[in-house]
C-alpha cells in the first residue's frame, strides 16, 4: 500500500561497525557457521597449581590452568568435539565493536562465547565478552589476515572446522574440577 521505506528491524540493537578491524573476521566466521552448521571445539585439560595450604575457591581461580591439548599433570575434562549449531549471534558493544560470537548448541542449548583475538598488538582493551556458561578464544594469525584477502572461504572453514588456535577460557567442567580440587585442599589443610 504505502511507498514507505522497508528495512531490517534491529529493535534498537547495536550493529557491527564495518570500520572495526575484527568485524570482517567475525562476519566471515558467522557465514561459515551458517554453511557448515557445526563448530569444532578443542579439548579441555586442566591442572590446579595451588600452594600447599588452605585456599578458597575465589583465590584458587588464579592457580587454575587450562589447555586445549594434553600436558603432563593435566586432567582431561573434555575431548575435542563438534558443537551442532542451533543458531549464532554476533554480540557487539553499543559502539559497534564486535565482542564475541554466541553459539547455541542444538542438543543441549548450551551457549558458548567465541572471542577472536587479533594477531597483532592491540592497544585498546578488547570488548567485554558476554556472560556465558562456556567461553573460548580463537587466536588469529598473520597468515589469517593475509588469507582474508586471498581466500576468505578457506579462512572461514579454518575458523569453524578446525581447533587451530582455539583455547577454552572457562567451562562448567573446569568449574566443577576447580571446586573438587579446592574441597580436597580444604580437607587436607584444615584451618585450626
Amino acid at each position: 500500500m504505502g511507498g514507505g521505506h522497508l528495512s531490517r528491524p534491529d529493535f534498537g540493537m547495536p550493529q557491527p561497525d564495518p570500520a572495526h578491524p575484527l568485524t570482517e573476521f567475525y562476519l566471515l566466521a558467522q557465514q561459515a557457521l551458517d554453511r557448515t552448521g557445526s563448530f569444532a571445539l578443542p579439548g579441555l585439560y586442566a591442572a590446579l597449581r595451588a600452594p600447599a595450604r588452605h585456599i578458597y575457591l575465589e583465590e584458587a581461580r588464579e592457580y587454575l590452568r587450562l589447555s586445549p591439548e594434553p600436558k603432563e599433570g593435566y586432567t582431561r575434562l573434555l575431548a575435542p568435539g563438534q558443537l551442532q549449531l542451533l543458531y549464532s549471534s554476533l554480540h557487539v558493544t553499543p559502539e559497534g565493536a564486535p565482542a564475541a560470537l554466541l553459539l547455541t548448541d542444538e542438543c543441549t542449548r548450551t551457549v558458548v562465547s567465541v572471542q577472536l583475538l587479533p594477531p597483532f598488538m592491540w592497544t585498546d582493551p578488547l570488548p567485554p565478552v558476554p556472560d556465558c556458561p562456556a567461553g573460548l578464544t580463537v587466536q588469529l594469525t598473520v597468515e589469517d589476515v593475509e588469507r582474508m584477502d586471498t581466500d576468505p572461504a578457506a579462512l572461514g572453514r579454518k575458523l569453524v572446522q578446525t581447533t587451530a588456535g582455539k583455547c577454552w577460557q572457562h567451562h562448567p567442567r573446569a568449574e566443577s574440577f576447580l571446586a573438587q580440587r579446592v574441597a580436597l585442599l580444604q580437607r587436607v589443610y584444615r584451618r585450626g
